[in-house]
């Protein structure tokens, strides 16, 4: 089987990137990103071909196999009195497929769920059981909620953890449903659980009675937030103790970041409603850890109850692609084996990508972030929108938490860039505060929008809040000619006005600080006669503030929210135009094409060379996706960490002609990208 092994360095410990960033190699899961296909397997899949079956998972070009082992249901001849047995399967189906997939070189991590227990068993072992708010168990299709608290989860598990890893060398150990589960899988919604077992743990806690229902004006339910949060990495820290002192190079795989090794994600219900949902899904692993990975399932089907058919083939390589292009796993999820599969569009999609992925291990296999701009967390439609506008002006970006980025711990820290987007960030504490005016003043920018806590900061160059001017129908923001020049002629040649849907903060500001866009607050909408506007206030919709050697600008509305809602041009326009024209952002790439194209920016950690991702969006019509429309003629131009000798692109096959610019930058025009394009800039 082809493969492509980092070095390890330092015992195997550490690999240290030419950028500066360190890694952790703990295990063989942070050697390079891996192939990952679960066929989550139904209890009449114990008697399926197995030669087919490990010929199927080859053909795609699969490196790691996630197969069912237990939890649920053993699909082996487990010899546990509270651990139900497959009644389809005849001998071992773990034990030889494990063995297969190891004659073929590839790994399997053993999928768990303990969310749930067989009802013959749940009788009982009544205590180990959740308790709805209506004092119920949950019983679905014969399987019974257990509680993250009772003894199934606190003490069985490890028994029956234990008897898999000393049975089968597994490679990893994914579990399912983790923490608190109180919906089924119709969507019913049972409540907070009411066993003995959560009662005695929450009073021994905090002292206080569990709350009887989810009601966050509550003043104890916020203690019960925090309850769930520390009892769920408890567990899987003791998981993660149990499991290593077993074997120290089993993976531990789940969808939280305590105790976990490869953190799982999945891009499934949204019909691509959020078309980066894999974007977000990698970057906001990739870009905060460095001693875990992400493996973000494309899944096959729509939603729960139609997984036997599949989303669009051009959805899942929208997926895939995004995976690829970030530093994430390939990772593909269906309902049984792939050979039982009633609905195959999707596969011929798998085996390009995963194919491409395979013959392009050498340049795909162990890259970090090239971005210049981290985009904050913040309020999540405001975030959103400025994602879109980030990219669909092709501005590479990481994603980050506030804290993260000022404690550091992360693959980069505040130094590593050149601008900050914090959208709607309320919550900044005074080291925050203080770290950001300092980077600031040393050439930094931020773009703050919303209620972000701007106040705070000396660099932003407004104080207090003056006055909040609520929402009302028939606002909006004139830019004035000076507005234009600062902002862009060309971007706002044909745009004076911008809608406003929502509350405007307005600051009280200083000398320095510079304000544009006025508040029209008095237009008339009806009737049509009527519909005109009297007055251009002096309450802006836009400050800047030199600080130092940067600057802040300050967009004092939900700017991003309203492009995510609405998607209109003149919010694209203020915020790209306050980045280029304010800011004076100066990127080094810049990609000319379609705003359908997303973009990615990576390097290799060697120090051999960086590559460009595009992904072609253009297939999307509302929540449908069809093959992708050619995108030609596509400008990049690079100023790159080293000295460029030349450029190929990988899909596409070809050596492109480069072209150097005065500043040491290289250009080159892509014929075409069709589903996607990685183009690799080699170093000389």
């Amino acid at each position: 089987m082809r493969s492509c092994r980092v070095v390890l360095m330092l015992s195997g410990l550490l690999a240290v990137a030419a950028s500066g960033v360190v890694r952790a190699e703990a295990g063989w899961w942070m050697e390079r990103p891996m192939r990952l296909v679960q066929t989550n397997l139904r209890e009449i899949d114990a008697d399926m071909d197995l030669d087919v079956y490990i010929r199927d998972v080859k053909e795609v070009r699969a490196d790691v196999v996630l197969f069912n082992v237990g939890g649920i249901v053993a699909n082996y001849p487990t010899e546990l009195e509270f651990h139900y047995r497959n009644t389809n399967m005849k001998g071992d189906l773990v034990g030889e497929v494990i063995k297969r997939l190891h004659a073929e070189g590839m790994r399997m991590i053993g999928r768990f769920d303990f969310s749930k227990i067989n009802e013959a068993l749940a009788a009982k072992r009544p205590e180990w059981l959740y308790v709805s708010e209506a004092g119920k168990t949950v019983n679905y299709n014969g399987q019974v909620h257990a509680c993250i608290n009772g003894g199934y989860q606190q003490e069985y598990l490890f028994k029956i953890l234990g008897e898999a890893i000393d049975r089968y060398p597994l490679d990893g150990i994914f579990f399912n449903m983790i923490g608190y589960v109180t919906s089924d899988y119709s969507g019913n919604y049972h409540g907070v659980c009411q066993c003995d077992a959560c009662r005695k743990r929450f009073k021994s806690y905090c002292g206080l009675d569990l709350p009887a229902n989810r009601d966050a004006g509550n003043p104890v339910w916020g203690r019960y937030e925090q309850f769930k949060r520390e009892t769920s990495d408890e567990l899987f820290h003791r998981v993660n103790a149990f499991i290593k002192a077993k074997r120290k190079d089993i993976a531990i795989c789940t969808y939280t970041a305590a105790g976990v090794d490869i953190i799982r994600k999945e891009s499934n219900d949204d019909l691509g409603r959020w078309n980066y949902s894999a974007t977000e899904n990698v970057k906001t692993v990739m870009d905060v850890y460095t001693d875990k990975v992400v493996s973000n399932a494309a899944v096959h089907f729509p939603d729960y109850p139609f997984r036997h058919s599949a989303v669009s083939p051009h959805l899942t390589a929208v997926r895939l692609a995004e995976n690829m292009a970030h530093g994430g796993w390939l990772d593909y999820y269906c309902i049984g084996p792939i050979q039982r599969q009633q609905d195959r569009a999707g596969l011929p999609v798998v085996k390009a990508v995963f194919g491409f992925h395979a013959e392009n291990a050498k340049w795909l296999g162990n890259t970090d972030s090239a971005a210049q701009v981290c985009l904050v967390r913040g309020e999540r439609a405001e975030y959103q929108g400025l994602f879109r506008i980030l990219t669909e002006n092709h501005i590479a970006f990481d994603i980050m938490d506030v804290g993260r980025l000022i404690g550091g711990g992360g693959p980069k820290g505040l130094d590593d860039y050149s601008m900050v987007v914090l959208p709607d960030v309320r919550n900044l504490s005074g080291d925050a505060c203080a770290r950001l005016d300092a980077w600031v003043r040393a050439g930094g920018r931020i773009l703050a929008t919303g209620q972000t806590a701007v106040s705070q900061l000396k660099s932003s160059g407004v104080g207090k809040m003056h006055k909040r001017h609520p929402q009302k129908k028939g606002t909006y923001l004139l830019a004035s000619p000076g507005d234009k020049l600062r902002l862009g002629r060309e971007r706002f040649e044909l745009l004076e006005i911008i809608y406003l849907e929502g509350d405007l903060v307005e600051y009280e500001t200083g000398k320095q600080t510079e304000t544009m866009l006025g508040l029209i607050d008095d237009t008339m909408f009806g009737p049509p006669e009527k519909c005109y506007y009297r007055t251009v206030t002096e309450t802006p919709g836009l400050l800047y503030s030199a600080y130092g050697k940067g600057g802040v600008a300050t967009i004092p509305w939900s700017v991003g929210r309203h492009y995510n809602q609405r998607l209109h041009h003149a919010h694209n326009a203020v915020v790209a135009g306050t980045i280029e024209g304010l800011l004076e952002y100066e990127p080094k790439l810049m990609v000319e094409t379609s705003p359908l194209i997303e973009v990615s920016h990576r390097r290799d950690r060697g120090g051999r060379f960086e590559w460009v991702a595009l992904i072609n969006h253009s297939g999307q019509n509302g929540t449908v996706y069809h093959a992708p429309v050619p995108v030609a003629d596509v400008s990049i131009k690079l100023k790159a960490d080293a000295k460029i000798k030349s450029a190929r692109c990988l899909a596409g096959g070809k050596t492109l002609e480069l072209s150097r610019g005065r500043n040491g930058s290289v250009e080159c025009v892509l014929g075409k990208v069709d589903a996607f394009e990685i183009v690799v800039f080699e170093y000389d």
